[in-house]
């Protein structure tokens, strides 16, 4: 990365322990039942997630934004599959879904914000 970081991308440590809070609480059936009701179980993986891939491509740089994505989604198929062995989760392929095109949107999202900023295009 010949650019320095932009100062947003370091929201992807705080963003990851807030997922993985989430993910914890999930699994001990402790998470608000108001979250996983409706459409709200996947939007909140689809934005998530997709915040996840945004600031991950940020933080890394744009010239390794597929390399991440790539990595977010096999994390987030492992994970998913892993739900299979918790009695308060359960496996979901909508949820995977919601997961990995949150990821595929964001991290090409990120990856045009940093474009942008590298070539000095930013509003």
């Amino acid at each position: 990365m010949t650019s320095r970081r932009p100062r947003w991308s370091w929201l992807l440590f705080p963003h990851f322990l807030f997922i993985v809070t989430a993910s914890v609480l999930a699994a001990c059936h402790r998470l608000p039942a108001i979250a996983l009701r409706g459409g709200l179980d996947k939007l909140g993986h689809f934005l998530l997630l997709g915040a996840l891939s945004l600031f991950a491509v940020g933080f890394f740089g744009r010239v390794r934004w597929l390399r991440v994505v790539l990595t977010l989604g096999v994390l987030s198929a492992l994970e998913e599959a892993s739900q299979a062995w918790f009695p308060a989760r359960t496996l979901d392929a909508g949820d995977l879904a919601a997961n990995l095109l949150g990821i595929a949107l964001g991290g090409r999202a990120g990856a045009r914000i940093v474009e942008q900023a590298d070539s000095g295009n930013v509003p």
